[in-house]
This record gives structure tokens, sequence and C-alpha cells, in this order.
């Protein structure tokens, strides 16, 4: 099975279906939410390949990332909800949405999203740089929110390439994730590409939260 990507949520999210073995897998990112009409995209394609999502793996916590957790956590309540540590606070399972969700929807004028970012459940595993994930490598990559992280493994692509998980911290054609938001910060994102590029091998494939995707580092 190869990575597979699904667009979801109301900013069409680059939900993905990654492998692990056995027909099993972990999903990034699931946006489906019933304000965007998609509800049951990520838990139908999951049945239709009859793969079993065993993780829920965030590469942050902005709200158009996360307004699929509850239904997908619901349709597989054993896998886990996997947050970098810094962005705890955002999925508490209180039915409140967290500070830096409150804000960004004001910025967005996007209220009626509160009560659905509220409800997404609280998170299982706090994750810090270096640690694995499904033999995926954890980088923390402050910037466009405190607790961003990408994930990198060198022998994932198709082809034998090393593949980078993105999120919004980098995108196509030099391209990288807005730090005018609350808890962004300009200074840190810069570090966060520069350690990226000093880390991540040339030839990586991308695969970032939105837009055009598998392009090369």
């Amino acid at each position: 099975m190869k990575l597979h990507i699904l667009h979801t949520g109301v900013l069409k999210v680059n939900t993905l279906i990654v492998p692990i073995e056995n027909n099993q897998c972990f999903v990034v990112d699931p946006a489906a939410c019933p304000l965007s009409g998609d509800s049951t995209i990520i838990t139908d394609y999951l049945k239709s390949h009859k793969l079993e999502c065993e993780g829920i793996v965030l590469t942050h916590t902005h709200f158009d990332h996360i307004t699929g957790v509850a239904e997908l956590k619901a349709a597989y309540p054993a896998a886990k909800v996997y947050v970098h540590e810094a962005e705890a606070g955002e999925l508490t399972g209180s039915g409140v949405a967290g500070p830096m969700n409150q804000s960004v929807l004001r910025f967005f004028g996007a209220p009626e999203l509160l009560g659905i970012v509220g409800a997404q459940p609280a998170a299982d595993v706090l994750m810090r740089d270096g640690m694995s994930v499904f033999g995926w490598k954890v980088i923390h990559t402050p910037g466009h929110t405190p607790g961003s992280v990408c994930l990198y493994k060198a022998d994932a692509g198709e082809e034998g390439q090393g593949v980078l998980i993105s999120g919004d911290t980098m995108f196509d054609y030099g391209g990288y994730g807005r730090t005018d938001m609350y808890g962004g910060d300009e200074a840190e994102i810069q570090r966060s590409l520069a350690r990226l590029h000093g880390e991540v091998p040339a030839g990586t494939l991308v695969y970032p939260g939105h837009d055009s995707f598998g392009f090369m580092m």
C-alpha cells in the first residue's frame, strides 16, 4: 500500500492515509466534518480498502486540520490521538475550543466552527522532538504554531525515497505557513525551515498540509 491523500474539511486539507503493515495505517490531519459535507470520506475510504486505523497524528491543531478527529476516533476507538506537547491545551475533550483556535476562528470570522472544534477528543499521546511514531521521526518545527511538527521516514516513497510530511510548515515553491496568527512566530519558522533543509536529505518527497504535494526538497 502506498501513501494516499484525501482532501478534507472546510479548507481542503491534505489528509494522509499512511501505511504501517498488515492493512494497518495511521491518518494525518483528519478534517472531514458535517460543515464541509464530507464527514464520512475518511472512514469510507478506510473501510472500502479494509484498513484499520491505528493512530491519528496531528501536524498541528489549527481548526482546519482537526475537525475530523472525533468522527475517526468514534469509528476506530482504539486509535490513539497524537499531538505535540506544546499544543496539548488545544485538544482537551472539554467541549470548548482551545485559546489558539478561539483566536484563529475570530480571525477568520468563522464562529460556527467553535462547537465542532471544541467537540474533538483529548490527545492520547504527546509528541516530542525526535520520538518515533509508527516508524516516522517527529521533527518539532515551531513557527506556524508552537507545536507544529513534521514527520520524516527515509524509505517511505514508492521508489524508496525519503518522505517528509510537513503540515503547514513547508509548501511547494519555497512557501511556508503563515505566522501572523495566534502562536505564530516568523523567526521560529525560519529556524525550523533551516533545520529541515539541514537535516532532511535532498530528493526527499514533501507532502504538505495544503495544495500541491509530492514535490522534492
